[in-house]
């Protein structure tokens, strides 16, 4: 009998990783740090550019390209995309006194009263033939 997968990862047990690798990955990225704190500090940005200049640079080069596509990719999607509700129908509903529990009540017995109605077989259309 096959276990599903889920339960197969779940029963697995995960090992530490060995001291050595993680003061290996802690020295890299200390390293990292320190270069990069240097190339901002030696950078040929002017004292007077905007500090979005000087953040470029804890950017890695290969990334900066994809990134920028990105970003104005979900610029173009946000500035091109309708409100999902508009503003005018947000106001409605704000000027709309708070519905109360029975109001509530209501409105659901009415849904399943329809949805039951959905339900009955009178409702359905013919069943198209295989």
């Amino acid at each position: 009998m096959k276990k599903d997968i889920e339960s197969t990862l779940r029963a697995q047990s995960w090992r530490d990783p060995p001291p050595e690798f993680l003061e290996r990955v802690l020295k890299t990225a200390m390293e990292e740090s320190q270069r990069n704190c240097e190339r901002l500090r030696d950078s040929v940005v002017p004292k007077r550019a905007p500090r979005l200049l000087a953040l470029l640079t804890f950017i890695p080069r290969p990334l900066r390209l994809p990134l920028a596509a990105c970003w104005l990719l979900a610029f173009f999607f946000r500035a091109t995309t309708p409100e999902a509700i508009p503003q005018s129908t947000l106001d409605s509903y704000a000027k709309l006194p708070p519905l109360t529990p029975a109001q509530l009540l209501a409105n659901r017995k009415q849904i399943e009263q329809l949805a039951n109605e959905l339900r009955h077989p009178q409702h359905h259309g013919p069943q198209p033939p295989l």
